[in-house]
């Protein structure tokens, strides 16, 4: 088997029916004609940073990794920078990246540079693939990208290789064994929760892997636990449940959900958080306990009381004692939100803001959709408005804050799952960055609604300038026609000013068979104003 045609076969086998990225003369070609042959099509971008995207999307959405691909130097530098919002977002993609031809070692040359030095600081797993190990190397890169917290991986193609003769593959590595809790770490850890009257709970996205959402559950219930949630893991805990307290956005600033409850607490419980989620480490005057799936991941607490690492299902189910305690009330966890959500009223003169659009696209909604949402001055406000009560409704930016997210996610995770009805939301600015993608939507017949909430400002950063007390300066945007540009890529585009005109437009595109873009023309002041208060900056 030919070395292009072997990297195909394994995508063909791990259930790819789509690779992205651009090619180049040699052997991404080669790739893309074998692909080809086995099924697999290629879809090109505008950008291989949008690849690394869609890649790693189309993969969540199959339990596999995505396969990106880029030429050799500024082409895999591209893709680096896709990489590198995998690696923050925790989302499975292998990059191969065509590479120097075998004997040539001179840097200096046209387009090469050292591609592991470009990659080094957020991929899993670095391998230069040769005729004789490409099967092992493969295998392990798709296994690698997926394991644990997922994230990117890079396989180098030497040039002059896609025709090379390779040896088969082989049967595969079996999948390691969780590593087993230390029955005298849940011991202490018990003790220290069975000690506590008013214990918080702030759960994570590897409770979600480790299929520990029944019994992170029923130790909440039983100890009456107040509940908090990282944003990457929400659904992990249903949000309709009275133990339920709201967002944990990691920053620990006055007048957020994290700082009401904590403030109010005697023991802290963190299962299965990815530091990555949070802004600053947890520092806080308060007994802290960490379950964490492995040993090699990062505390989240800066020095926690107890840690016991392991499989989170056997650690939570260890902490039950069996007996119920009354914990947080409910009507105090109810009182706690009220006084958060105070801060994410609709501004009154508000011809058409974030509120509205966050209800409509919720009643909008169907009950198996899913909502793919970037940074922008509204997403504090849609991870308090939009309750989720199970995981995987909801794809956000978590670790990475990432701008130009939504419209390479969503694209990639509807080719995967073209049955599943999808939103998604995003910003002006953040579209600015994806706007050569709008074209490979109507190439690709994908059919999805996207919400732009136009502002025509960077407007997170226009509030951070006015809460720091600096002057309005650089950060207003011409206005773009959005919907214009839309319509000349294929699509179907529209502009909205008001609550009515989103509505109507939004009933349509549901139905539509092709992507609808709604440029939804915010009030700016009010929308930017928003911002402060609901990271918890309020003004005096």
């Amino acid at each position: 088997m030919k070395l292009a045609e072997l990297i195909m076969a394994e995508a063909r086998d791990r259930g790819l029916r789509h690779f992205f990225g651009l090619p180049g003369g040699g052997s991404p070609l080669e790739m893309v004609e074998f692909g080809r042959q086995l099924g697999i099509r290629f879809v090109s971008v505008a950008h291989e940073s949008s690849a690394a995207i869609m890649a790693a999307y189309y993969g969540l959405m199959e339990d596999t990794a995505g396969l990106a691909l880029a030429i050799k130097g500024v082409g895999a530098g591209n893709l680096a920078g896709g990489a590198a919002n995998a690696h923050f977002e925790r989302a499975p993609v292998v990059c191969c990246c065509e590479s120097a031809p075998t004997g040539i070692t001179h840097q200096d040359l046209v387009s090469l540079c050292p591609h592991e030095g470009l990659f080094g600081g957020v991929v899993k797993y670095y391998a230069n693939l040769s005729p004789e190990e490409a099967a092992e190397s493969l295998q392990q890169a798709f296994h690698l990208a997926t394991d644990g917290r997922p994230g990117p991986v890079l396989l180098d193609f030497p040039s002059n290789l896609g025709q090379a003769e390779c040896a088969p593959r082989g049967a595969g590595s079996p999948s390691p064994t969780a590593c087993q809790p230390d029955p005298q770490q849940i011991a202490t850890a018990r003790q220290l929760l069975q000690a506590a009257t008013r214990p918080v709970i702030l759960a994570g996205s590897d409770v979600i892997r480790a299929g520990a959402i029944g019994e992170l559950r029923a130790l909440a219930e039983e100890i009456g636990a107040a509940v908090l949630v990282s944003i990457d893991a929400r659904g992990v805990f249903p949000e309709s449940d009275p133990h339920w307290a709201g967002p944990f956005i990691g920053q620990f600033t006055p007048n957020l959900s994290e700082s009401e409850i904590i403030a109010k607490a005697d023991v802290a419980l963190i299962v299965g958080v990815d530091s990555l989620a949070s802004d600053q480490p947890w520092n806080i005057e308060l007994p802290t306990c960490e379950l964490v799936a492995r040993p090699e991941y990062e505390s989240l607490a800066i020095g926690p009381k107890v840690r016991v690492d392991g499989d989170l299902r056997v650690a939570l189910k260890g902490l039950l004692s069996g007996s119920s305690r009354e914990g947080f009330s409910e009507e105090e966890i109810r009182a706690s939100r009220k006084t958060i959500l105070q801060h994410f009223k609709r501004p009154p003169q508000a011809r058409l803001a974030v509120q509205d659009i966050l209800e409509i696209m919720r009643a909008r909604m169907p009950s198996d959709g899913i909502l793919f949402s970037e940074t922008g001055a509204f997403i504090i406000m849609l991870h308090q408005l939009w309750p989720l009560d199970r995981p995987g409704t909801h794809f956000c930016t978590a670790g990475g804050r990432t701008m130009g997210l939504t419209i390479p996610a969503i694209a990639g995770a509807k080719l995967a799952k073209p049955e599943v009805p999808m939103m998604g939301i995003g910003a002006d600015g953040s579209t600015l960055m994806r706007l050569g993608e709008l074209e490979v939507f109507a190439r690709m017949n994908i059919a999805v609604p996207l919400v732009i909430v136009n502002d025509r400002a960077l407007g997170t950063m226009k509030s951070r300038q006015k809460s720091r007390g600096m002057p309005d300066f650089a950060l207003d945007l011409e206005p773009v026609d959005f919907a214009a540009i839309a319509n000349a890529c294929g699509l179907r585009g529209v502009t909205v000013e008001t609550p009515e005109q989103l509505d109507e437009e939004l009933k349509v595109a549901m139905a539509a068979d092709r992507t609808t873009l709604i440029d939804a023309r915010v009030d700016p002041q009010p929308y930017q104003d928003s911002f402060a208060s609901t990271i918890g900056i309020l003004e005096d």
